[in-house]
């Protein structure tokens, strides 16, 4: 079994094992702030996680949200990985949540796969090999014109406000799901025309960027210069309206 396809089985396995064990009792607790959380069973999947394919893989680095396993590792390939992104959505039974997996090797992602296990889709891709949903070829269908392109974007206390005053009547749609990774990979899929990060860390954005890459999608800063997992502020975007959304977004 290749490291992908281990990768792919042990992060169903263990998103199935979420809906069984969220269905007792987990904690809640916070982390840098009020409003930064974190349940049990967030540690609970890294460490299932970890456990899993340090086992399989030991020669491989592993960088993870949780447990201070936050540092890029000094192994040449590592693994990226966000146990649960979305927790507040999760901490309030909302579905849009997700584990996000990233192979990465000198920084950058060579496969990567974001699993909602609520909605039961798996979107995935290998470098060179395209974006799958659900074990199916994807071809987004992006807008063409950035007026009829829907946007999604992170969320920033107290300054979010800005970009939808950029934005909101020069697209047809702005969308805030609570999930960096999965907005990121619906880029990939089409669904969203777009992605504003605007404080991703690597485990948020590593699985999702290799899928907008595969997909034929453009990933840069906010200045239009090539980007990278590491960069909090990045445009994950079609090709088609990538200019035109950099020039709002300089604007603000």
């Amino acid at each position: 079994m290749s490291e992908f396809d281990y990768l792919k089985e042990k992060v169903i396995e263990v998103g199935k094992n979420l809906l069984e064990w969220r269905k007792k009792e987990f904690t809640i607790s916070s982390k840098s702030s009020k409003h930064d959380l974190v349940t049990s069973l967030d540690l609970r999947v890294q460490e299932f996680l970890y456990n899993s394919l340090s086992q399989k893989f030991p020669e491989i680095g592993f960088l993870g949200e949780e447990s201070g396993m936050d540092k890029k590792p000094s192994t040449k390939g590592y693994w990226v990985i966000d146990p649960i992104d979305g927790t507040v959505n999760f901490s309030k039974m909302l579905p849009m949540f997700c584990i996000s997996a990233a192979y990465v090797e000198n920084d950058e992602p060579k496969y990567g796969i974001i699993y909602a296990p609520v909605m039961n889709q798996i979107i995935t891709a290998e470098k060179d090999k395209g974006v799958l949903l659900n074990e199916e070829k994807v071809v987004p269908k992006w807008a063409k014109n950035i007026d009829d392109a829907m946007i999604s974007m992170g969320n920033i206390r107290g300054k979010t406000y800005k970009y939808f005053e950029a934005l909101e009547t020069k697209v047809m749609r702005l969308r805030l799901l609570g999930t960096a990774a999965l907005q990121i990979a619906y880029v990939g899929t089409g669904y969203f025309d777009a992605f504003i990060s605007v404080k991703g860390n690597s485990w948020d954005v590593a699985a999702g960027y290799i899928i907008v890459k595969e997909a034929g999608g453009i990933i840069t800063d906010y200045n239009g210069n090539p980007s990278n997992i590491f960069n909090k502020k990045n445009i994950y975007s079609n090709p088609y309206i990538h200019e035109e959304l950099i020039k709002i977004i300089k604007s603000i």
